[in-house]
Parts: structure tokens; sequence; C-alpha cells
């Protein structure tokens, strides 16, 4: 008659794995102190920390930049250098009146 296979629940295993993580002990020693065989135990180990490092590399965190504050960030502007016979001219403005900014450059191309 063919035995049945036993189960074991996950704090079961956790303990035992618990126990065979602790310095200067056997898994061997730890498998029969529980009635187990010892590759079921290594079995339970192995799967344990495949687990453990599946979590691991699941979620990689990211440290951001430091914000500069706002008196400290520079003013983003529009710049623009436009060639002409006299020389090159620059034109500078703040990004928040862009509109304004492509409004005088028709005009100044036309």
């Amino acid at each position: 008659m063919p035995q049945e296979r036993r189960s074991y629940s996950k704090s079961f295993k956790a303990q035992v794995i618990a126990e065979c993580a602790q310095p200067d002990t056997s898994i061997a020693n730890i498998a029969l102190t529980h009635n187990l065989n010892a590759n079921l135990v290594h079995k339970w180990i192995r799967v344990h920390a495949q687990k453990n490092l599946a979590l691991q590399t699941a979620f990689i965190p990211v440290k951001a930049a430091p914000s500069i504050a706002a008196h400290q960030a520079l003013p983003a502007t529009i710049r623009i250098e436009v060639p002409h016979s006299k020389g090159v001219v620059v034109v500078s403005w703040p990004t928040e009146n862009a509109a304004s900014c492509s409004a005088f450059l028709r005009d100044l191309l036309r």
C-alpha cells in the first residue's frame, strides 16, 4: 500500500528553515530532529532563497536628486541666435511668454 505524501504548513517550514540558519547547526541534524529527509529541508531552503531573491529584485528603490528651491532655480529662457548682415542678433525671452516671443520673431523676420 503506497504511502500518502505528507504536507507541511508554511509556518512549520519557516520554523525549520530558521533553525537551519542558526550558526553551528547541521541541516541533517535539524531534519532528523523533525523526522524529515535532509534533501527535503535543503529543497525548502532553496525555494525560500529563490522567493526572497525574487522579492528583492522586484523593486529597486531609486533616490531622486534633491529638488532645487524655487529661489535658487534659474528662470528658463528662450535663446535664439539670428544671423544678420551686421552680426548675430541674440533674442532671450522668458519661457512663460513664449507666445509673445513667437509673435515678435514673426514680425522681425517679415
